[in-house]
């Protein structure tokens, strides 16, 4: 399997390397190549040509999803180092006091009560974050690096749906020539009335 530039199984930054923000992903597109293109022999008809198209697409779509999951990794990790040297700086949050125990009763009550006939309980249709608003500067730091790892996961997962969306109409439509070239193969050995039957 392809691996990105900066192996996510090697050692990984120390505490004092400092990890620039991530500000685009393009660079995740280049994955190595399996083999030397100068050296490779020529397909010899179409067919093969497509056949390797398709097993291209397949190496390529799992290499750019291996070096975005690296890139937000990456990204995890700064924003984790980046709150923790601020905290030091700043010193620890006072703790937030918990909730008062009647609370705590009301809110195990009402996770216990009975389900209501005919509510939509759903929650899988949840709004995403929107990850381009900026984080409020007045927000209390362990808050912020939340909100910022909710970011990276929301746009991280924007990110690789688009592209699995995008290889999966690429290899549709290679996968519509490869049939179509089949299909004309298998009709250039026929008679015209074989083709007509569909003998």
């Amino acid at each position: 399997m392809p691996q990105p530039a900066q192996s996510p199984a090697g050692p990984g930054p120390v505490a004092s390397e400092k990890i620039p923000p991530l500000q685009n992903i393009a660079p995740s597109v280049f994955v190595p190549l399996q083999e030397d293109i100068l050296k490779a022999d020529l397909p010899r008809d179409r067919v093969e040509r497509l056949r390797r198209i398709l097993k291209t697409i397949d190496y390529q779509r799992e290499g750019v999803k291996e070096s975005l999951m690296y890139m937000f990794e990456r990204e995890k990790k700064r924003i984790m180092m980046q709150a923790a040297e601020m905290e030091q700086t700043l010193g620890s949050p006072k703790i937030r006091p918990g909730l008062p125990p009647e609370e705590v009763e009301e809110i195990i009550r009402n996770m216990e009560a009975p389900a209501q006939p005919g509510a939509d309980y759903n929650i899988r249709d949840m709004p995403q974050l929107d990850f381009r608003l900026p984080v409020p500067p007045d927000v209390p730091l362990r808050d912020r690096t939340v909100i910022e790892l909710l970011y990276i996961v929301e746009s991280g997962l924007v990110q690789l749906n688009g592209y699995k969306k995008h290889m999966a109409d690429i290899q549709k439509y290679y996968l519509e020539r490869l049939e179509r070239e089949l299909a004309r193969v298998d009709e250039v050995g026929k008679r015209p009335e074989e083709r007509d039957k569909g003998i």
